[in-house]
């Protein structure tokens, strides 16, 4: 059941933290052209859920992750990045997101703000389960 958990909440945060991308990217345009709407194929949102349902699956690689070293843990975190970068890049293709280079590097700063924010967004959510289970433990000791 945590793995589920942790799948549809960094779903959520994934697909929240692109769609504010989306908006500030749109905004920023606005300001320079003076552009007053946005238009969307069908399918882009369906695939900002999509993509952010394939990196919260790439999460799971993370959480095997006991019995190694600090060495080895910041390696995949560091191979989990790229690959994750890749699965982006790679989405932001297929579904139309960037036309040139300079569109992947928008890309880019929006995907590293957004894993920065999901981390937070993860260990926040993973200390709050903590607490709540210290204090449920807690209540049980203090029946007995």
């Amino acid at each position: 059941m945590k793995k589920w958990k942790l799948i549809f909440s960094q779903t959520l945060m994934i697909s929240t933290g692109i769609l504010f991308g989306v908006g500030v990217q749109a905004a920023i345009n606005h300001l320079n052209t003076g552009a007053e709407n946005l238009q969307w194929q069908w399918y882009i949102p369906l695939s900002i859920i999509f993509t952010g349902f394939l990196c919260a699956l790439a999460s799971l690689f993370l959480l095997e992750d006991e019995g190694r070293s600090v060495s080895q843990s910041r390696i995949r975190i560091v191979l989990h990045f790229i690959f994750l970068f890749l699965v982006v890049a790679g989405c932001g293709y297929l579904f139309d997101w960037y036309d040139d280079v300079g569109g992947l590097a928008v890309i880019g700063g929006m995907y590293v703000l957004i894993y920065g924010f999901v981390w937070v967004g993860s260990l926040w959510m993973g200390k709050a389960d903590e607490k709540k289970i210290n204090e449920a433990i807690n209540e049980i000791r203090d029946e007995e």
